[in-house]
C-alpha cells in the first residue's frame, strides 16, 4: 500500500467512514485557521449543544449584539491563551472542561458516562481529522518554518496532535523514516525560534506560539501500518536541540535522545494482520474513549508537595511542574488492566466463563484435547478467581509503578455499570511502608485536578472516616496497624473493628495491593 493510497482511501475510510471506524469528521484544510482552529467545530459545539445553546444564545444577544463574528475574535484568542500557558492539549481541557467567558459558563469537553445521561452529553464532542494541514510561522511577513503533517487531530475545534504516514512500498518505514521526518520537522522549527529569540524570550511567549503544534500535542505518531511509534513530549528534544546549538550543530546526543523517548507502541495480537495491528494500535491511541483517557487521567504536571507543621496537609512547594504521560508501555499495560477488570464484571455472573474461555484459546492454537483437559485441571486447582477475582501485576524495577497504581485506580473510580452507577463504592490502595504511601500520596496528589477526590488512612481514626467519607480512593499503610482484626475489640490500633467489617460488608471495593509479596 502507498503512501497516498493509505493515507486517503484505507486510513481515512477507517477513521471517518466505516461503521466499526473511529467515527472521526473529516475536515479540509482551508477551514483551518492559520492559529489552528477549526471555527466551525467550536461554533457548533457551543450554538448546537443542549448544554451550552441557552448560555452561548445568551451571550450572543447581550454581550455582542449578535454578531457572532465579534464573538469567536474575543472567544478564540481567550481560549488560546489558555493553551499556551496549558503543559498539553490534555491538560488544557482537563483544566477547561467548564470555563466561564463573559459571566456565563460553558462546556468545552464533555466526559462519558454520566449517571442520569448516560454518554449522551459525551457523543456531542466533535472529533475531527484534518489531511495535509500546511503550518506556518511567519514574522514581519517572512516565513520561518513550514511543514505539512499527513493527519492532523481535533477536538470540539481544537489541536490534539498528528500523525506522519510512511510506505514500505516506497522502502520508507515508521522506525527510521517516520521517526526521522517529525524529529527533523522540530528541530527545524527549534533552530528557526532560537535565531529569533536570541536569549530575549525569557518570558517563553515566543516559544508557546511558534512551537505550539509540537510542544502542546498529547502525542505525536509515525506509523507504516506495520509498527507505529509514539512521541509523548518534546521537551527532552528541545534541550537537545538547543545544547547541539550552541556545541557547532553537533547533533549525536538528539539522535541518541530521540531514541530514548520515541517508542514504538506494543500490540496484544502480535500475530494478526497488518490491518489488524494497524486499527488495534490506532484505536489505542485515537479512538475517542483513549482520547478522553488522555484528558481525564494520563496526563498530570508533577509537582514538589511539602507537608506543613503539625499535620499530615500537604501543599504544593511551588507551582513549575513537570508533565508526566504514559509511555506506550505504561499506557498498554494500564489499558489492559481495565479492560480485564471489565471483562471480570461482565462475566462475573458466569462461573464457566474464564475456563471456557481457556479451552476456546488452547483449541485456537491446536492442542490436543487430552493437553486441554490436563491443563484445565490444573487451572481449577487454584483458587483464584473463583469468588473474589484478582490480577497480578508484575513489573520491572524502574517501570513506574506507582504511576500505572495511580492511573488504575482513577479509571476503577470512574468504572460505571450499564446503569451509569459506580462499579465500586472504593478503591482502596494497599501499601505497607511510609516511603510507598508517600509516594503513592504525593502522585495522586499531582493528579488531583478535581478537589476530594482521595483520602489519606493513616491511623484507626482516619481509616474509619475514610469508609464514611465521599472520597473514594483511599491510601491506607498497613504497618500503622497493630492488627487486622480483633474478636473482642481490645487491641486500640486494629485495622478493622466491628464496625469497620460491618461497613466494607456493605461496599464494593477494589484493593491494589502495592509490593504484594511483602505483604501478609
Amino acid at each position: 500500500m502507498n503512501e497516498l493510497d493509505l493515507q486517503g482511501g484505507y486510513l481515512i475510510n477507517f477513521l471517518c467512514s466505516r461503521p466499526d471506524g473511529l467515527g472521526y469528521k473529516e475536515v479540509t484544510a482551508n477551514t483551518v485557521s492559520s492559529d489552528f482552529v477549526i471555527e466551525e467545530d467550536l461554533h457548533a459545539f457551543l450554538a448546537d449543544t443542549a448544554f451550552n445553546q441557552v448560555n452561548y444564545r445568551k451571550l450572543l444577544r447581550n454581550k455582542f449584539g449578535n454578531n457572532e463574528k465579534a464573538l469567536f475574535a474575543e472567544l478564540i484568542p481567550f481560549l488560546l491563551e489558555r493553551v499556551k500557558s496549558s503543559a498539553n492539549m490534555a491538560l488544557f481541557f482537563n483544566a477547561n472542561k467548564n470555563f466561564t467567558f463573559h459571566g456565563l459558563t460553558f462546556t468545552l469537553f464533555a466526559p462519558s458516562g454520566s449517571e442520569l445521561k448516560g454518554d449522551v452529553d459525551f457523543n456531542e464532542n466533535i472529533f475531527s481529522v484534518v489531511q495535509e494541514l500546511p503550518y506556518k510561522y511567519k514574522e514581519n511577513d517572512k516565513n520561518l518554518f513550514s511543514f505539512r503533517p499527513d493527519l492532523s487531530f481535533f477536538l470540539n475545534g481544537f489541536f490534539l496532535g498528528y500523525s506522519e504516514l510512511k510506505s514500505n512500498w516506497n522502502n520508507q518505514d515508521a522506525r527510521k523514516s517516520g521517526r526521522s521526518k517529525v524529529t527533523n520537522d522540530y528541530r527545524c522549527a527549534v533552530e528557526a525560534y532560537l535565531k529569533i529569540a536570541n536569549g530575549n524570550d525569557v518570558s517563553q511567549t515566543i516559544r508557546r506560539n511558534f512551537l505550539r503544534i509540537f510542544d502542546k500535542a498529547i502525542h505525536i505518531t509515525t506509523t507504516d501500518i506495520n509498527n507505529t511509534f509514539v512521541l509523548r513530549s518534546t521537551t527532552s528534544l528541545f534541550d537537545e536541540i538547543k545544547a547541539a546549538a550552541d556545541n557547532h550543530f553537533d547533533y549525536e546526543q538528539y539522535q541518541r535522545a530521540i531514541l530514548k523517548v520515541f517508542k514504538s507502541y506494543p500490540l496484544r495480537n502480535p500475530k494478526g494482520s497488518q490491518t489488524e495491528r494497524f486499527e488495534e494500535v490506532f484505536r489505542a491511541l485515537y479512538s475517542k474513549r483513549m482520547m478522553e483517557k488522555e484528558i481525564l487521567y494520563y496526563n498530570f504536571l508533577e509537582r514538589e508537595l511539602v507537608v506543613l507543621a503539625k499535620g499530615h496537609t500537604k501543599e504544593y512547594k511551588h507551582n513549575d511542574g513537570r508533565l508526566i504521560s504514559p509511555r506506550p508501555k505504561q499506557k498498554f499495560g494500564t489499558d489492559k488492566i481495565s479492560d480485564k477488570i471489565r471483562e471480570f464484571i461482565e462475566h462475573e455472573k458466569e462461573p464457566d466463563y474464564f475456563i471456557k474461555k481457556l479451552e476456546a484459546e488452547l483449541r485456537a492454537k491446536g492442542v490436543s484435547e487430552p493437553k486441554i483437559q490436563e491443563l484445565v485441571a490444573k487451572r481449577l486447582k487454584y483458587q483464584n478467581n473463583k469468588n473474589v477475582y484478582s490480577l497480578l501485576l508484575q513489573y520491572a524495577a524502574g517501570f513506574g509503578k506507582s504511576n500505572i497504581i495511580g492511573w488504575s485506580a482513577l479509571q476503577l473510580k470512574d468504572m460505571r455499570d450499564d446503569h451509569g452507577k459506580f462499579i465500586y463504592d472504593k478503591i482502596m490502595i494497599v501499601v505497607d511502608r511510609l516511603q510507598l504511601r508517600d509516594q503513592l500520596d504525593t502522585m495522586l496528589h499531582n493528579m488531583n485536578i478535581q478537589k476530594g477526590m482521595f483520602i489519606e488512612a493513616y491511623d484507626k481514626a482516619t481509616f474509619r472516616k475514610a469508609l464514611n467519607s465521599s472520597e473514594r480512593i483511599v491510601v491506607v499503610n498497613i504497618q500503622k496497624f497493630a492488627t487486622v482484626t480483633s474478636k473482642d475489640n481490645s487491641t486500640t490500633n486494629q485495622f478493622l473493628d466491628e464496625e469497620a467489617i460491618a461497613r466494607l460488608a456493605a461496599m464494593r471495593v477494589c484493593f491494589i495491593i502495592d509490593e504484594v509479596h511483602r505483604s501478609n
